[in-house]
């Protein structure tokens, strides 16, 4: 577990403009290729999410995860004070809080197992994942599930957009809700919004067709966006989750949309990263603005009221990792260990060839096959007592202390056989020879 690492931010670090610029540029799978090769790793999963960008990875050629990090530091567009740099268990048991939610800004929330999911799926298919890794994010998703199933964590379902539909309040019967986008979040707004009794839903987006897919499915209806922006309608509340490089709702477009709704200004609701709204000029015009940073306090306050929840969660986690733990360390020891086997059974076979043939014709076949399992038997009790010393030594001070220790017996081994080779014993009687 030691050659495990872990480089990031999230929102714990970093705004949402730092989060952003620090995701990979599309193609993704080129530019995830790319940064395996440039970062020098034997695995590797990438994932990003609207409050996180972060890398897991194994080295390559037995190199300390700490030699990786200032390689991806400089391939980031940020100061490297907001990035968090795991190792070892640390960053295992972050990639379960990750996973589970718990690292969430609103705990519980349902969609980051599926990120989480999609991004070791991903790279999977890249071919950037080996059997660390595949170990890692398997107990995750293992643990995720638990969590779900055995805590109250996710009894109400939660999400980014849940979030942000419980800070815009209760909206008067009759109200107008725009949804601006098609993806993810879009589709979420569609569903939660229409189980809303009394308001009227409008999608829009640059393609129009995707708009009118989504009001299809909700009892909306869908307007061309650019129809939007130059001649936005009346409207109590403005959901806008799409993804653009400059803020789509400049200050201009914002005062059409102050215009239109008069005295009863809508509250919008900014998901975008990086942001779709002029946030400045937002409230400069006086509209109740919910950018994804302003969600933090909520979600710490969900946090808060979340904190039983969380500790059973975090019980399970602890679970799961324990088992990770003795997972990967059995992976990890067993080239160790069937090494030292090896080694033990190349001495026993050196040693039974030097008697039968210094001693040719001394034993019969008979003799010279219980002599032999005798000797196997021996060994095998000799060898199996250093490998149970191993695993508790792997588990206190890493697997290099035990890789150090049975490679130095190992040496040792061969010096002693080469001073002192083993000499047949005197003669004995047939019947003493071991059963």
């Amino acid at each position: 577990m030691q050659r495990l690492g872990l480089l990031g931010l999230s929102y714990r670090t970093a705004d949402q403009s730092a989060i952003a610029r620090s995701a990979l540029d599309a193609p993704l799978s080129e530019a995830i290729r790319r940064m395996h090769e440039r970062g020098g790793f034997a695995e590797s999963v990438y994932l990003a999410t609207c409050n996180r960008v972060e890398w897991v990875f194994v080295p390559a050629d037995d190199a300390d995860p700490e030699d990786c990090f200032p390689v991806i530091q400089r391939e980031l567009p940020v100061d490297a004070a907001l990035c968090y740099r795991l190792t070892g268990e640390e960053a295992a048991r972050h990639v379960f809080d990750v996973a589970a939610s718990l690292d969430s800004m609103n705990p519980g929330e349902t969609q980051v197992v599926g990120q989480v999911r999609e991004a070791y799926r991903r790279s999977s298919e890249l071919g950037l994942v080996g059997p660390r890794l595949h170990l890692l994010f398997e107990a995750a998703l293992r643990a995720a599930k638990r969590v779900r199933r055995e805590t109250a964590l996710t009894a109400r379902p939660v999400s980014m957009m849940s979030l942000a539909l419980e800070v815009a309040g209760d909206l008067p019967d009759g109200s107008s809700v725009a949804v601006v986008g098609a993806g993810e979040m879009a589709e979420e707004a569609a569903d939660r919004l229409q189980k809303r009794r009394g308001l009227e839903l409008l999608f829009t987006n640059r393609t129009l067709a995707k708009a009118e897919a989504l009001a299809s499915l909700s009892g909306g209806r869908a307007i061309a966006l650019e129809r939007f922006l130059g001649d936005p309608p009346k409207t109590g509340a403005l959901v806008v989750a799409v993804s653009v490089g400059t803020p789509l709702f400049e200050r201009s477009a914002l005062q059409r949309v102050k215009d239109a709704c008069g005295a009863s200004l809508p509250v919008v609701i900014d998901l975008g990263v990086p942001a779709n709204v002029d946030a400045t000029a937002a409230r400069a015009l006086g509209f109740r603005y919910f950018g994804v940073d302003d969600l933090r306090a909520h979600g710490d306050e969900n946090r808060r009221r979340l904190e039983a929840e969380i500790a059973a969660a975090r019980a399970v986690l602890d679970e799961e990792l324990a088992e990770f733990r003795s997972a990967m360390l059995e992976k990890t020891l067993a080239p160790v260990l069937a090494a030292w086997r090896r080694r033990a059974q190349h001495t026993l076979d050196e040693g039974l060839n030097r008697l039968f043939t210094s001693e040719e014709g001394r034993w019969n076949e008979d003799e010279r096959e219980r002599i032999e399992r005798w000797a196997a038997s021996l060994v095998e009790r000799l060898a199996h007592l250093p490998m149970i010393g191993m695993r508790k030594v792997a588990v206190e001070h890493g697997v290099a202390a035990a890789h150090t220790f049975l490679s130095a017996v190992g040496a040792r081994l061969e010096e002693e056989e080469a001073k002192a080779p083993i000499s047949p014993p005197a003669p004995r009687h047939p019947e003493a020879v071991p059963q």
